[in-house]
Order: C-alpha cells, then sequence, then structure tokens
C-alpha cells in the first residue's frame, strides 16, 4: 500500500465517521463502487474503531500494518523529537487519529516521564480538536489515586493540542490477573478499587463509558490505574453545550462493543 492509497482509505474513513452508522453502508458502496479492495479497507477501519487502542480516541489505525516509511513526514514526531518540554522516547499505543508516547521532561526543569497524548497532523478536524479538549478538561477535574492524572498541557509548534499525563507501566486487568492466579478474593479487591476510581468520577458528574480491561491497568506493585477518558460523558458543568463532543451525540454510537453497557449498544 502506497502513500496515495493510504490518503483515499483514511479520506474516505473519516468521511464514513461523520455519517449516522446507518447511512455509512450505502455511502462506502457509492464512493468505492469500482473498487472493491477499498471498501474492504475502509469497512475494516470502522470495524477497528469500536475497539480502538487504550488512550487513543476511539478511533484506531491498528487494522492496518502499515509501514511507518508510508506515513508522509511531519504526521507524527519522531524519537528523539522535543514537543513542548518534552522530548520523545518512543510509542506507546497510535490510532487513526493520533497517539500516545513516552516521554521524558527535557527542558532542564526536573526529570519526569509522561504519557504524552497528540493529535496527528493532518486529522485536526474542528470536532476532534473539541473531543481531545474535552478529555482533557476531563481529566483536569480528576484528582484520584486509581485515575490517571493529567499533568501538563500546551500546543505544539505547528499550534496543535497535546497533554500529558501520568505514564503507568502496567498491563491490562485481566492479563495481570491471569499471571498471577489471584484468589477470588484478590480479584475482587482490585474490582473494588476500580469501583471506587469510576464512584469518584460519578461524583464529579462524569460517566467513563469504556471500561473494559485494557482500559484498567495494574502495575507491577498491584496499584490499579483506571485510563481513557476519550469518550467520556460530562453530565453537568462548565463545558456543557449543544457542542459539547463529551456528551452524547445523536448517530455517533463511541464504544466498544463487547463491553459496552446495554444502553449504549442498543439502537
Amino acid at each position: 500500500m502506497d502513500a496515495a492509497r493510504w490518503t483515499q482509505i483514511q479520506t474516505l474513513f473519516e468521511a464514513a465517521l461523520e455519517r449516522p452508522p446507518d447511512a455509512r453502508e450505502a455511502f462506502l458502496q457509492t464512493a468505492c463502487a469500482d473498487d472493491p479492495d477499498l471498501l474492504a479497507e475502509v469497512r475494516s477501519l470502522l470495524a477497528a474503531d469500536a475497539d480502538a487502542h487504550p488512550l487513543l480516541d476511539s478511533i484506531a489505525l491498528e487494522a492496518f500494518s502499515l509501514p511507518t516509511d508510508l506515513l508522509p513526514a511531519g504526521i507524527l514526531p519522531a524519537e528523539g523529537e522535543r514537543v513542548g518540554p518534552y522530548r520523545i522516547l518512543r510509542p506507546l499505543g497510535r490510532g487513526g487519529m493520533g497517539a500516545v508516547f513516552l516521554a521524558e521532561r527535557a527542558d532542564g526543569q526536573f526529570e519526569q516521564r509522561v504519557a504524552l497524548k497528540l493529535i496527528r497532523g493532518g486529522s485536526a478536524s474542528g470536532p476532534i480538536v473539541q473531543r481531545f479538549q474535552s478529555e482533557r478538561q476531563i481529566l483536569a477535574r480528576l484528582n484520584h489515586p486509581h485515575i490517571a492524572r493529567l499533568l501538563d498541557g500546551g500546543l505544539t509548534d505547528d499550534g496543535q493540542p497535546f497533554f500529558a499525563m501520568e505514564y503507568v507501566d502496567g498491563v491490562p486487568l485481566d492479563r495481570y490477573c491471569d499471571a498471577h492466579a489471584g484468589s477470588i478474593e484478590e480479584r475482587v479487591a482490585l474490582i473494588r478499587t476500580v469501583c471506587d476510581a469510576v464512584q469518584y468520577a460519578h461524583r464529579r458528574l462524569i460517566v467513563h463509558r469504556d471500561l473494559k480491561p485494557s482500559n484498567i491497568l495494574v502495575t507491577g506493585a498491584g496499584q490499579v490505574k483506571l485510563l481513557d477518558f476519550g469518550i467520556a460523558k460530562m453530565l453537568a458543568g462548565d463545558a456543557d453545550g449543544p457542542g459539547d463532543p463529551a456528551l452524547t451525540q445523536t448517530g455517533r454510537a463511541v464504544m466498544t462493543p463487547a463491553y459496552a453497557a446495554p444502553e449504549q449498544a442498543r439502537p
């Protein structure tokens, strides 16, 4: 797959996402009428969108094994590049609209490693930026020992927002339980910790909406951390408004089907 082909796929994918789910297939059938391979590729991205990588904006690139040399220069920073006061160390996760990197403070003020979240260059449409900023605002309201904390935020050299979160060196909850073969009591204790973090968010009128093992990491020391408020819903507050991307939007079901609550999955 060359860069021009990928651009065509990405453009159709983003156009499909702007349409209600029940209108996407008809749109794609028309747009890809003479190209069944193109249709299949875009469908695969839409399927992956429902099960995005942790920390990302629920829009997945992982459906493709796309070589990094096919990504146009400047789309995402390379290892060693600076973003604000941070130096990129390595990617942690990548999606169709953004990426999260392990980064370190590089301005000499103090030493710190963070999970740095960025919008991919060329994908910063109004709704995507709004959603990104909404997640940053939600994280700013949360201060709990079992929720990954917002540490910093700013703008890249080209004016796109970024934010730095607490870096959690852990594994998903289900993998942690399998590896440590914990007793029922130990597993229940972990779930209770997760519930405490979720209840804390609920008391601040924030609903996570994407609770699943990959968004709940456990460190080697057994500390639980809840991640990824990218599709969280604010029930009330300063950010509310008709165009608030944190609120439920008619016609755009953003969720992980295997873990979605019945009311999310219900047509």
